[in-house]
């Protein structure tokens, strides 16, 4: 079996939760992290995934209070957020990731997420540092979408999506370490991840909420332009995570998501784009 390995020292205390759920509930290692993800999305979307907490805490009730895994599994929620309020916001750890490539996935499929370091360096090269020109003035084409008649919660047009002038697109988001790399520097845009892997879309999620970024990150698969789930982040009054269709997003974001990924261009090609137009590697502003 493979051995764990981390990159954070933070991350080893909830690996040993972790198994410490395993053995009370006596599910496997993946099955338990999965049910942390989503019970901590769940946690912290203000009540309104209360059906989907129940239907996945229900396999770690056994035994006596105190002695279950879903005790643990409160206890990791807590490490966690305490560990998310040692952030600075010139470094933003991904300990979920770190746990997830550590314990669960050991690089599955060729899954492995880019090192911090490297996300920060990729993300300088691409979006650059804060400056007033990251402000222009908000277009009404990026307003959310009107709606004449009363609409339920999870649709319901948001009125804070349109503050951040600048917006940043990763594709194949992984865990969200190239959104947070971004966020060191410019934590007034929105962010908007997509990946394929429902347990990534759920850490990124978690990435972002903890730390009130706001954003969508989108289950699919970006090559098929698809989209099976959305979770809007940051809080709303109520809580910091949301499910909404992609018809709530604003405009351009459905647009974003909904093209897929450009051919190669070659250099004379890219001398011909403007500049706002031209490829910017995995990360995309809009």
């Amino acid at each position: 079996m493979a051995k764990e390995f981390f990159q954070y020292p933070e991350t080893a205390p909830l690996f040993d939760l972790l198994e410490e759920v395993t053995r009370r509930s006596g599910v496997s290692r993946a099955i338990a992290f999965e049910d942390f993800l989503t019970m901590s999305v769940c946690a912290l979307s203000g009540g309104r995934m209360e059906d989907l907490y129940l239907q996945n805490v229900a396999k770690h009730t056994a035994g006596k209070p105190g002695k279950r895994g879903c005790d643990t599994l409160a206890r990791m929620f807590a490490q966690l957020v305490v560990v998310m309020e040692q952030d600075t916001r010139e470094q933003m750890k991904d300990i979920l990731g770190d746990l997830f490539q550590g314990s669960i996935s050991y690089g599955e499929h060729g899954l492995y997420l880019t090192p911090m370091p490297i996300c920060e360096l990729m993300t300088q090269l691409t979006v650059g540092v804060s400056s007033s020109a990251d402000q222009p003035e908000i277009s009404a084409d990026d307003a959310p979408p009107g709606h004449s008649e009363p609409i339920s919660d999870a649709a319901a047009p948001d009125p804070i999506s349109d503050l951040s002038p600048r917006r940043v697109h990763d594709p194949c988001c992984g865990s969200g370490r190239m959104l947070l790399a971004a966020a060191q520097n410019h934590r007034h845009w929105e962010f908007v991840g997509q990946d394929v892997d429902l347990r990534c879309v759920r850490i990124t999620t978690l990435n972002l909420a903890f730390r009130n970024l706001y954003g969508y990150v989108i289950h699919g698969n970006t090559l098929a332009v698809e989209q099976k789930l959305i979770y809007r982040t940051g809080f709303d009054g109520r809580g910091f995570v949301r499910e909404i269709p992609l018809t709530a997003c604003p405009p351009a974001v459905q647009a974003e998501v909904r093209q897929t990924a450009a051919p190669p261009m070659d250099s004379d090609e890219i001398e011909s784009v403007p500049d706002n137009k031209r490829p910017q590697g995995q990360l995309r502003l809009f």
